[in-house]
Parts: structure tokens; C-alpha cells; sequence
């Protein structure tokens, strides 16, 4: 009679996420995502979705990432898409010399070749939530509620220099394998799985240096913060206890210029909560977007 052990099938271990993965290898849990490119004032805009996903426009949310990523790093939303629409934009990779990419994307999102709906919730992490707050200060009609992630209103409140190591994700081969790990884990927190930190990695690679470098100008010269009381529109403020780019008291300060504002922080997290807890994030959501839902 044969070994019951000797006969078991052996498990093959699953591989380790590299440190610096190829620009197409999506790491594991991210590439759940059906990508649609649509042309937006001549220029190529990837917009992500959850197959099988709700559809319903008048439920729509429009996810803006961070400095180097793209829509996919939101892939841990998923258990909300079954609620919302989640529209998962990617700034374009590129932004013409006539315009700064804050620019370029205020005027993307808002064309009609965009395809958003007349009005939707926005919810922007890091960068994105500077592209959040400048496009609900100019478009007040079109956003029904906002929800900032490690929010960016201006430059005086977030740690330039933090800020500017974080570019280096970007560096070139053999350096990459030296700076980018690093930047992901400090971003990410030491609760962001390896595959999220590969992910970080991945992404940012595709950017071209100068690209990132002009989305870095755009957060050094920006002073929103006078702002902020302008805004009239529900919002949603979720901060990292552990965020090494933009402080707690940043969010804090955020906060206290938004009229009515919400101010949720999840202690153990760093500057990409949506990844790293992604249960306590994704709560903290869905509370917030079902007491404003028109």
C-alpha cells in the first residue's frame, strides 16, 4: 500500500514578487481589471473597471492615483465596486510642453471625449488629490462629494525633501533595484504587501523621468489651502497615522479649512491606505459615499 504522504500532491510555492518588475508584469491581485483606452484631446487616457462591476452613472466615482501610478493601484476597492461605479482614470503618460500636467489633466477630465458623467464623486490620493481639489474648485457643479487620501493642498505641508527621494522609484537600471524597493516600502508602509510594493514599482517605470519630474513641480508649486473654503461639496479626508509624505497635521490642517468636512485616520497606515488596509479603508468609504449618494 502506497505512503499516503508519498502520493499528496506538493503545493508549488507561489513566486515572490520581484523587486523591480518589467513594465507588463502586472503583479498578482492587480491584474483583475478590464482597461479601456479612450482618446482625450488627441491624447491616450486608460481608464480601469471591475468586470461584472456596478454600471449604474448616477453611482459613479472617479479614482485619480498618485504621482506615479496608475488606476490599477485602487484594484483593492474591489468589494465596492459591487455598489459603485468605479471609474479607475490614469493621467496620460505624457503632457504637452504647453500646458503643466495639472493642467493638462483638469482639461482632459473635463472634455467631453472623456466620457464622465454630468456629475460624479472624486476621490484622489496623494497627487491625485491635488488634481481632486483643483478640479472641484473649478468645477463645482460636476462633483457631488470628494474624498482626499493623504491629501495635497499645498507644498508647505507636505516633506519636499521625502517628496523628492520618492522620484527615485524611477531610477534607471541597475540603481532601480537599490532605491525603488525602498520608496515603495516607505510609501506603502510595512502593512503593503510585496505585491503592492511591486505594483508601485511597476507602474512609475512607465513614466518617463521628465514626466515625473513635471508632476513633482506641479505639488512644489502648490498652494491650495486658501482655498479650501470654497468648497462646497461633501468630503471625505483619509489619512495614514504613519504617512512619511504628507503628515498627519497636514490632513488635520486640510480638514480644518473644509467646510463640514470628515476626517477619518487609520493609524497603522502610511500614504497608501487604499492598499495597504484595504478592509478599514474601503469601510470608511462606502459609510461616507452612502450618506451622500446624489
Amino acid at each position: 500500500m502506497l505512503d499516503a504522504a508519498a502520493t499528496s500532491t506538493v503545493e508549488p510555492k507561489t513566486r515572490a514578487p520581484p523587486l523591480v518588475p518589467d513594465v507588463e508584469d502586472i503583479q498578482r491581485g492587480y491584474e483583475r481589471l478590464d482597461c479601456e483606452e479612450r482618446a482625450v484631446r488627441g491624447t491616450p487616457v486608460r481608464l480601469f473597471t471591475f468586470p461584472g462591476g456596478n454600471r449604474d452613472v448616477s453611482r459613479t466615482v472617479v479614482c485619480l492615483p498618485g504621482l506615479g501610478a496608475s488606476g490599477r493601484s485602487f484594484a483593492p476597492m474591489e468589494p465596492l465596486a459591487r455598489a459603485w461605479n468605479l471609474l479607475l482614470w490614469t493621467p496620460p503618460l505624457k503632457t504637452p510642453a504647453t500646458h503643466t500636467p495639472l493642467q493638462w489633466n483638469l482639461s482632459v477630465l473635463n472634455h467631453p471625449e472623456a466620457g464622465l458623467p454630468e456629475r460624479f464623486a472624486l476621490m484622489g490620493s496623494s497627487y491625485g488629490s491635488l488634481l481632486s481639489i483643483a478640479y472641484a474648485l473649478e468645477h463645482p457643479q460636476r462633483v457631488k462629494a470628494l474624498v482626499l487620501v493623504s491629501p495635497v493642498a499645498s507644498v508647505r505641508k507636505v516633506r519636499r525633501l521625502a517628496l523628492t527621494l520618492s522620484t527615485l522609484v524611477r531610477a534607471p537600471r541597475p540603481l532601480a533595484y537599490v532605491f525603488a524597493p525602498t520608496v515603495a516600502r516607505v510609501l506603502g508602509g510595512r502593512w503593503l504587501p510585496a505585491e503592492g510594493r511591486a505594483e508601485i514599482v511597476r507602474e512609475a517605470r512607465r513614466l518617463s523621468s521628465l514626466e515625473l519630474m513635471r508632476r513633482l513641480r506641479d505639488i512644489l508649486a502648490a498652494d491650495f489651502l486658501h482655498r479650501l473654503r470654497e468648497l462646497r461639496v461633501p468630503t471625505l479626508i483619509i489619512e495614514g497615522g504613519r504617512d512619511l509624505l504628507v503628515p498627519p497635521a497636514a490632513a488635520r490642517d486640510v480638514a480644518a479649512h473644509v467646510p463640514g468636512a470628515r476626517l477619518e485616520f487609520l493609524e497603522t497606515a502610511s500614504h497608501l491606505p487604499y492598499m495597504s488596509h484595504p478592509e478599514a479603508f474601503n469601510a470608511c468609504v462606502s459609510d461616507f459615499l452612502s450618506q451622500h449618494p446624489d
